[in-house]
């Protein structure tokens, strides 16, 4: 069975509102294992990494060595590739970009592969990578497939947040 052992990727990469830690800074309780384990927040409690959680990732995907985790949320629908800012370029490296762009295969069915460095965002179909640039995190990522000239066509958008309904028109 795997464990996180001193790895603590997840301290460093995502951001935990409980404890105010941004996104890509260590988390102030990691010391080769967070000295809080048993009082983390929720948001650490309920984290689930794919390596930790996945019997076909092997020990290459573990990721300290990665230098990058992968996640799932919306039910499954779309896996999260964060990678360490300070290795942008480690997830195109291989064995990971081909495995990557094979997991991209479910993109077809309706899921999303979005990959996060810092605050840019790629979204990955199995054959192109669509990068969307810095995005503001409150904004929504929309992709899939449209029809055009009879050729499903990939595509992915940034939405941003749409005023409420009973806000007022603007003059």
């Amino acid at each position: 069975m795997k464990s996180c052992g001193d790895c603590g990727m997840c301290c460093k990469l995502l951001a935990i509102q409980a404890l105010e830690k941004e996104a890509g800074d260590w988390c102030g309780h990691f010391k080769r294992g967070c000295t809080i384990y048993a009082d983390r927040p929720p948001a650490c409690r309920s984290f689930i990494c794919l390596w930790l959680d996945s019997d076909k990732l092997d020990d290459a995907w573990r990721p300290d060595r990665a230098k990058f985790l992968m996640y799932t949320e919306k039910d499954g629908q779309r896996l999260n590739v964060i990678v360490d800012p300070a290795y942008p370029a480690a997830w195109k490296r291989e064995p990971y970009y081909a495995r990557i762009k094979t997991m991209a295969q479910r993109v077809v069915d309706g899921y999303e592969l979005v990959v996060c460095i810092d605050k840019r965002r790629i979204v990955i179909f199995p054959h192109e990578d669509v990068d969307l640039g810095v995005v503001d995190p409150d904004h929504k990522i929309v992709s899939g497939y449209a029809l055009r000239d009879g050729e499903r066509v990939p595509y992915a958008i940034v939405m941003s947040n749409l005023p409420e309904a009973d806000a007022a028109p603007p003059v």
